[in-house]
């Protein structure tokens, strides 16, 4: 097997910000609640006319460009999203052809929304350390604005948009020690969109009664992923011989600022050991982790020789994580 390293990182939000001031005026909330209740400030919403391929292809050029990677030497695009600009093909397709990786085979996959990036992580991994590719690009890229009920306070104050893209390569040196993916059907119903699917195609009932936007149950939210996070945490601990006190970072998905602080909590991390955004950005999915590590970077606050913890979860359920060192 071929040691794997990530050789560049890139994101990409919109310039558009609409912040809890801004929801005061349309929705039955306030700024005390929104930020009380996620710690949410504002999030970037992209303008109309943006596909979710536009964005990851910012994202991918960002990481390209700062770290001088031609893209036609590109071999394999893993997209992960919920939200393709068309039902198919995959929109994998469109990215590649947006930044000109002409020597790329080019695929998306769908798991639920919030963990995106790791698991297209784990696929760039697995096939760059069978041999079968040499340089990989992972992507997680979703237009959640496009999917929520702007007149529900229950789930449009906590999204925004948002895409992170990672460059992984086959490395002399292991970068990414070790991935843990999880599932469990127990959520399913937890944070779906009803309609669009062959269960219950788009009709015009199901769109007068609000079915193809995005629902969520809290409750049951708080308690998987307050019990996942942090399970993860040690999930990759224990398999690297490694103690929480030898990590550098733990940079978790940007579901909840209560969430977060919880999960530090019981794993006895403090907050200068992670990266927090979901105050700028709200929830960007799949491409949170991504964005946030991506930040991390440009500001030298994550720095070569640190070890870190990629943790994400969402819908399905799905869950999973990282353990690497940055070269």
């Amino acid at each position: 097997m071929n040691n794997v390293s990530i050789i560049g990182s890139g994101s990409y939000v919109p310039e558009n910000i609409v912040t809890n001031k801004d929801l005061e005026k349309t929705l039955d909330t306030t700024d005390e609640w929104i930020v009380q209740k996620t710690g949410i400030k504002e999030r970037r919403i992209a303008p109309a006319d943006m596909l979710t391929s536009d964005m990851a292809a910012y994202a991918a050029r960002n990481a390209l460009s700062t770290y001088s990677i031609n893209p036609e030497d590109i071999d394999l695009i893993v997209l992960a999203t919920n939200m393709s600009d068309h039902l198919s093909p995959a929109c994998a397709v469109k990215v590649q052809e947006k930044i000109g990786a002409i020597n790329a085979c080019a695929f998306d996959i769908r798991v639920g929304g919030c963990p995106g990036i790791i698991y297209a992580m784990s696929v760039a991994y697995q096939y760059i350390a069978s041999g079968t590719y040499k340089t990989v690009l992972a992507l997680s890229a979703d237009m959640n604005s496009k999917v929520v009920n702007w007149e529900d306070r229950k789930t449009c104050v906590f999204l925004g948009d948002g895409a992170s893209a990672f460059v992984l390569q086959q490395s002399e040196r292991p970068g990414i020690k070790n991935i843990k993916l999880h599932t469990s059907p127990k959520g399913y119903y937890d944070a779906f969109i009803p309609a669009g699917g062959i269960a219950e195609p788009i009709t015009t009932d199901n769109i007068t009664s609000g079915r193809q936007y995005f629902t969520m149950n809290g409750r049951n939210i708080w308690e998987y992923a307050t019990t996942v996070f942090p399970a993860t945490v040690h999930e990759l601990l224990e398999e690297g011989n490694l103690d929480i006190e030898d990590v550098n970072f733990v940079i978790p998905h940007q579901a909840n600022l209560n969430i977060i602080k919880e999960g530090l909590r019981q794993l006895a991390v403090p907050l200068e050991k992670t990266i927090i955004n979901i105050d700028r950005y709200a929830n960007t999915g799949g491409s949170s982790v991504g964005i946030a590590f991506a930040e991390g970077i440009e500001k030298g606050i994550i720095k070569k020789g640190d070890t870190i913890i990629l943790v994400a979860f969402g819908a399905g359920y799905s869950w999973g994580g990282m353990l690497l060192e940055l070269h």
